[in-house]
C-alpha cells in the first residue's frame, strides 16, 4: 500500500494521537478537520510530510477538493481513516431531529464522502479504511437519542463497504470505552489513553494480507462488564410471578422423577 493516510476528523484525542503515530512511523498524514488552526499547528509541529486541509466532511466538494491536494502535496492514498463524530446524543427530552440529522450527515454521509473520494488510490494501493466506532452501534442507547440511532448506520456502512470493495480492508473499531489525549493521567485510570488506539490503527495499516472486519476495544479491567450487554440491559430482580412460574415448572419436572412407578403383575 502507499505510505500515505487520511485522516478525517482530527481532534486532541485519536485523530492527534493517529497523526503523531503514523508520521513518527514514516507515513506522510493528510489532516481534515474543521478547526483550521489546530491541525494547521500539529502540521507544522509534526514537519515535513503533514499536510492540514481544514475539511467539513459534511460538503461533499470541499472532500473532494481536500482530497486532491492531498494526492497532489504527499502522493497516492493508501488508508482513510474516519474519526469525525458530530458530537454526542441526549436524553429523549432534550433529542432533536436535527442534531440527529447533524450527526448522521458527519458519521454516516461524511464518511462515505472521505471514502468515495479517494476510492480509486485506496483500488490500486490495496488500502485500508478504519471506522472510529462505538459499541453504542449495538443495543439500546437510553441517554443519547440521536447517537444511539447513527452508531448502527456507521456501522452498517462499514459492513457495506467491506463487502463491496474485494481488496480492500475496511474495518470497524468498536470503541466501549471514554478515550483520553495521548499521556493524559486520570486518577482511577477509567479512560483510555489515545496512543493505544493510534497503535491499533497502525497495525490495521501495515497488514498485507490478513484483514479484520470489526475489532472490540475495552479498557483492561472493564471488558468482562461489557461481554453480555443484553444481560446488563435486561438485568433487574425477577418478579414474584416469574419465580411462581418457575417454581411451578420445577416441580412438574421433578414430581415424575419422585414418585415411585408401581408395576401390575
Amino acid at each position: 500500500m502507499a505510505d500515505v493516510v487520511v485522516i478525517a476528523g482530527v481532534g486532541e484525542t485519536i485523530g492527534e494521537a493517529t497523526a503523531r503515530q503514523l508520521h513518527g512511523e514514516g507515513y506522510n498524514v493528510g489532516l481534515f478537520a474543521r478547526r483550521a488552526s489546530f491541525i494547521q499547528e500539529l502540521a507544522a509541529d509534526l514537519g515535513e510530510g503533514a499536510v492540514a486541509v481544514p475539511t467539513d466532511v459534511t460538503d461533499t466538494e470541499a472532500v473532494k477538493t481536500g482530497t486532491e491536494r492531498i494526492q497532489a502535496e504527499l502522493g497516492q492514498i493508501g488508508a482513510v481513516i474516519l474519526n469525525a463524530t458530530g458530537g454526542g446524543g441526549r436524553p429523549i427530552n432534550d433529542a432533536s431531529v436535527e442534531r440527529l440529522r447533524s450527526i448522521f450527515d458527519v458519521r454516516v454521509a461524511g464518511s462515505l464522502a472521505c471514502v468515495q473520494a479517494a476510492l480509486p488510490d485506496l483500488r490500486d494501493t490495496d488500502g485500508t479504511v478504519v471506522f472510529s466506532g462505538t459499541t453504542y452501534a449495538e443495543g439500546a442507547v437510553s441517554k443519547q437519542i440521536e447517537w444511539g440511532a447513527v452508531a448502527p448506520a456507521a456501522r452498517g456502512l462499514a459492513t457495506s463497504l467491506d463487502a463491496a470493495l474485494n481488496q480492500v480492508q475496511v474495518t470497524y473499531v468498536s470503541i466501549g470505552t471514554s478515550v483520553t489525549p495521548d499521556g493524559t493521567t486520570t486518577g482511577a485510570r477509567q479512560s483510555l489513553d489515545a496512543s493505544e488506539l493510534a497503535s491499533l490503527y497502525s497495525n490495521l495499516i501495515k497488514r498485507d494480507q490478513a484483514v479484520t472486519r470489526e475489532i472490540d476495544v475495552f479498557l483492561r479491567g472493564w471488558h468482562l462488564m461489557s461481554q453480555d450487554r443484553k444481560t446488563q440491559i435486561d438485568d433487574r430482580k425477577p418478579s414474584w410471578r416469574s419465580c411462581f412460574y418457575t417454581t411451578i415448572l420445577l416441580w412438574v419436572e421433578l414430581i415424575p422423577k419422585l414418585t415411585p412407578k408401581w408395576e401390575w403383575g
